[in-house]
């Protein structure tokens, strides 16, 4: 979807591209960054972008092996960390155009971060490095001043506003395209709140709903049923 969120994330991955720069990308879980991320990507470092993704905090060896993986290169990596980070570098240093993506970076440790720091360079730039992630990741990456000062760019995620919900909700999906713009509101205030997560999974249960139920409209009432199979604590309203 074109929001604002998609617009400035591709200006900052574009900049990061161009000046091999390292730029940083956080928010709350459920607005899109890594959908966004990926989809900025994907048109303008198709084929040379290098995916990392953590679930859990991984140590230095994993982080090694990770990236060793992400590049392609040959074999098992080396168990010396020296021998495994110069061919690492070496690799980087052979592919001008690579992009390392660092997704779930609220994982890493002070230690992984001052790393990739280290293999991104200085004046002998390797890679541009997007850094992507939820809960902590600036505060994890304010703990590490020389990698905080070297960040050309930040971006912020933000929950979707009312105006900007109105204009991208009806183009999300067809249920939404000829719904009474109150209802929409209604139904962001009550459990959207502005995140596209929260907004597709109501999508995908008022779409069964209305698939399975054929006499059934899109209305107040079925959505507050939709509602129901939603976690209750999502089913406040939250706060502008």
């Amino acid at each position: 979807m074109g929001t604002q969120a998609l617009a400035a994330t591709e200006d900052r991955i574009r900049k990061a591209i161009k000046h091999k720069a390292i730029v940083a990308i956080h928010g709350h879980v459920g607005l899109g960054k890594t959908f966004a991320v990926h989809t900025v990507l994907r048109r303008h470092a198709p084929h040379t972008t290098h995916r990392l993704q953590f679930r859990q905090a991984p140590n230095m060896s994993e982080l090694r092996g990770a990236l060793w993986r992400a590049l392609e290169l040959p074999g098992e990596p080396p168990q010396s960390a020296d021998e495994s980070g110069v061919r690492i570098k070496q690799t980087l240093e052979q592919s001008p155009d690579a992009v390392l993506l660092l997704d779930e970076v609220q994982w890493l440790s002070k230690t992984a971060l001052e790393y990739i720091r280290d293999l991104w360079g200085d004046h002998a730039r390797r890679a541009a490095v997007i850094l992507v992630g939820s809960g902590n990741t600036r505060q994890k990456i304010l703990s590490c001043p020389a990698l905080h000062s070297r960040i050309l760019d930040w971006y912020q995620f933000a929950p979707l506003t009312p105006a900007e919900v109105l204009a991208t909700i009806p183009a999300y999906h067809p249920i939404w395209t000829g719904a009474e713009p109150d209802l929409i509101l209604y139904t962001d205030d009550h459990a959207g709140h502005g995140s596209f997560r929260n907004w597709a999974k109501l999508t995908i249960h008022l779409t069964d709903a209305l698939e399975e139920n054929p006499d059934l409209a899109l209305s107040q009432d079925l959505i507050r049923w939709a509602f129901s199979r939603l976690d209750s604590t999502t089913r406040l309203p939250a706060p502008r």
